[in-house]
């Protein structure tokens, strides 16, 4: 804000006074739409909350009707008396209840168009308007009818709107009641302003008015005094600070960038022209930066030299510089300006808050030095593939530098030129990105560490106990053959427990070597799935022929894989499918397959039977590794489910149990992915 002195801008204050009455209009507009905007959505929420309520209602009474066909369900809701209970039939006559005919009409146009067993709707009976819902009992075929007028249910919603009113009225009423008050304080302000602005010059209140000052100082000034200073340092406008009529004091309030490039004519009394014309900041404040222009041009007076400054305000649409400066200013991000001989011209406030006030040291420095040493030759490297190559290549190279707490930042950077003699490069901070990837490697190798030896562990810890245990086996079955029938019955029994447990921890151990081995091939070649189907099913023979089991799948596809583990999938999958059954219904196992809606280069099969089924809530439990749901009906280990999820994670897909089966249903559908092998 340009000024005269902090209670004297006669300009200023008139801004502010529009702005106050811009800002008013704009506080009630943004509150009356909020209220409405607000008012509708909680008036659809009600809407939709009662139409649920009462949809809830009628569903609820349809339970209690398929319960107890007889009982009377308008005094089930008498405590609800607004609300009326009726009956129909399939052909939507009226059994139970008085609905009016034409509700009754409107009910059968909804239930055509939509075909959903339960569902509310709107409808008008003279004056009012009904919510009506609705639940059909496709068991007994009948339909269960509750409605009741709308105004009934949104009585808190009516509620809710006055207490709405009331605080939205006091929040406008205090909104209006500040700004009147501002309003007078700036008139009063105004009025000072302008009574004590007649007592200064007429080129002061011109400089004011124009957003101008005026200083100069003799070349080897002693103590810095300012011998001319118009408008100055009104033209800072407001602030809590003392600026004195002292060079010094304005130098200081230059940016370390701005002072840097006009050090040789303000401090060392270098021109290289007649006159400099640059677009600096100045500091107006604690922590405010304002642009202005300023035009310095030395002159002579009475044998000693002067050296005169104007400074211009400006807006962000008034720039008058190289069109460099103009970039480095508003770009967001850090940026820099480096001529062709690799010297430093200037950088972006984004790249000096980053760095810190040292950054001016290095303006007509070489830029390499900005960086780490190790960085150093990457950076005129790059600089020179740029000068080479001009425009024609999208580089980027990532840098580190250290910023003003000497941390380290890595920068991606991106040059583009030269343009009239200057290469533009602006980074992009990706020191978060960088640092986790560098997590995330170290994370995933010793991820892969920690596997490698668990497997390991597993493949040695089962194939050690194999021997050890062979001879308990051994040993049991002995004693079982020649002392069984020779003790008395709990001996025998005992006998049968070591037996049966031997064999148990047989096969466990089995299954965990086989599972410790699954994955260590990686070498996938190209195989036929319904050949891997036949195998599968060629080693299930006796177990499909003694249960009568049928299994269909049409035409599978070839994929890149390994054979033995992929049989192994199919086989463990129908072993499943056979072994759960329904007591008295033959096994029935469906395979189908087809490319993956959310991922076309993989296959998503299907294997569905008709058992017992999983309940959706063990959908994950299912392929963790020991985990059994049905441990005392049927014999197993726990690692069935978990081995497939391997071999399908081994081949890059996915494994899990379809939980959309309806209950009507029986059965389960277990879906996995596995990689496309297409030509393209």
């Amino acid at each position: 804000m340009t000024s005269i002195e902090p209670s004297l801008s006669r300009r200023s204050l008139v801004k502010l006074r529009k702005r106050l009455a811009v800002l008013t209009l704009t506080g009630v507009f943004v509150l009356l739409f909020s209220f409405f905007f607000i008012q509708k959505t909680l008036y659809d929420s009600a809407v939709e909350h009662s139409s649920a309520q009462l949809e809830a209602t009628a569903y609820r009474l349809g339970s209690i009707l398929l319960q107890h066909d007889d009982v009377d369900l308008q005094k089930i809701v008498e405590e609800n008396s607004g609300i009326t209970i009726g009956v129909l039939n399939s052909q939507f006559q009226q059994i139970e209840g008085s609905i009016p005919p034409h509700l009754i009409g409107d009910l059968a146009e909804h239930i055509s168009k939509q075909e959903a067993d339960r569902d509310s709707l709107l409808c008008v009976h003279g004056q009012q308007v009904m919510v009506l819902a609705y639940s059909k009992l496709p068991q007994i075929n009948k339909i269960v009818v509750a409605f009741t007028p709308r105004s009934t249910l949104m009585e808190n919603w009516r509620d809710a709107i006055i207490l709405h009113a009331l605080m939205f009225i006091m929040a406008m009423v205090i909104l209006c009641g500040l700004a009147v008050w501002l309003w007078q304080r700036l008139k009063r302000q105004h009025m000072r302003a302008a009574h004590l602005a007649e007592h200064f010059s007429d080129t002061e209140n011109t400089l004011s008015e124009c957003g101008c000052a005026v200083i100069s100082w003799p070349v080897n000034t002693k103590d810095g005094k300012l011998s001319t200073h118009l408008n100055w340092p009104e033209i800072l406008g407001p602030t809590d600070e003392t600026v004195g009529p002292y060079m010094t004091e304005f130098l200081d309030r230059l940016s370390p960038a701005s002072r840097e490039r006009l050090r040789g004519p303000l401090i060392d009394n270098i021109w290289p022209d007649a006159r400099v014309g640059a677009m600096v900041d100045i500091r107006t404040d604690a922590n405010l930066m304002q642009r202005f222009y300023l035009m310095a041009h030395q002159i002579q007076d009475d044998d000693r030299g002067l050296i005169s400054v104007l400074l211009l305000e400006t807006a962000a649409q008034q720039e008058l510089c190289h069109p460099f400066e103009t970039y480095l200013h508003h770009t967001p991000e850090p940026s820099v300006a480096i001529g062709e001989d690799g010297i430093l011209r200037g950088f972006s406030p984004a790249l000096e808050k980053l760095v810190g006030l040292h950054l001016s040291n290095h303006i007509g420095q070489p830029f390499f030095t900005l960086f780490e040493p190790e960085d150093q030759q990457e950076a005129k490297a790059a600089f020179k593939r740029k000068l080479e190559k001009h425009n024609t290549e999208d580089e980027k190279t990532i840098l580190r530098l250290r910023d003003s707490d000497g941390n380290i930042h890595w920068l991606a950077w991106h040059g583009i030129g030269p343009f009239d003699g200057l290469v533009y490069g602006s980074a992009r901070d990706v020191t978060e990105f960088v640092e986790n990837a560098n997590k995330l490697r170290d994370t995933l190798d010793q991820l892969k560490r920690s596997n490698e030896d668990l497997e390991q562990f597993a493949y040695v810890a089962s194939h050690d106990l194999q021997q050890p245990l062979r001879m308990v086996a051994s040993y049991t079955q002995l004693l079982k053959r020649h002392y069984g029938g020779t003790l008395d019955q709990e001996a025998d029994e005992y006998i049968d427990y070591a037996v049966d447990g031997a064999k148990r921890m047989h096969k466990l151990i089995s299954h965990l070597l086989e599972y410790a081995k699954t994955g260590t091939n990686e070498e996938f070649v190209e195989i036929d799935c319904n050949q891997v189907l036949n195998e599968a099913q060629a080693n299930l023979k006796t177990d499909i022929s003694q249960e009568q089991a049928t299994i269909t799948h049409g035409d599978l596809p070839n994929i890149k894989g390994d054979r033995i583990a992929l049989s192994r999938l199919f086989q463990n999958l129908l072993s499943n499918a056979i072994k759960y059954r329904r007591p008295g219904v033959p096994p029935h196992i469906e395979i189908t397959v087809e490319p993956d809606p959310t991922n076309r280069e993989f296959w998503r099969f299907s294997v569905r039977d008709n058992g017992i089924g999983i309940h959706p809530e063990h959908a994950q439990r299912i392929f963790r590794l020991f985990q059994r749901l049905h441990k005392d009906e049927f014999s197993g280990t726990g690692l069935g489910l978990s081995l497939c999820r391997k071999i399908v994670e081994q081949h890059g897909g996915r494994i899990w149990l379809d939980t959309s089966r309806p209950i009507s249903d029986p059965g389960t559908t277990i879906i996995f992915t596995l990689r496309a092998n297409r030509a393209d």
